[in-house]
């Protein structure tokens, strides 16, 4: 038993057991498309008339003027 693979496989199972149960216990499956659809950045395509307006942050497309 002096081999370390088989102590790291042992901490391995001890260590992912307890953190499969957990995910499973709470369903951490099914919060993951909601946390990643909240996470993900969307680009905002704006209409012209409200092009020269920044909102949350700097316009991405368009020339002339002063930038925010």
């Amino acid at each position: 038993m002096d081999n370390p693979f088989f102590g790291y496989f042992v901490w391995g199972l001890l260590l992912a057991a307890p953190l499969w149960w957990i995910g499973w216990r709470f369903r951490v499956a099914s919060w993951l498309p909601r946390l990643r659809s909240l996470l993900q950045r969307r680009v905002v395509q704006l209409p012209p008339q409200v092009e020269s307006l920044v909102i949350l942050g700097k316009r991405q497309h368009g020339s002339g003027g002063r930038k925010a």
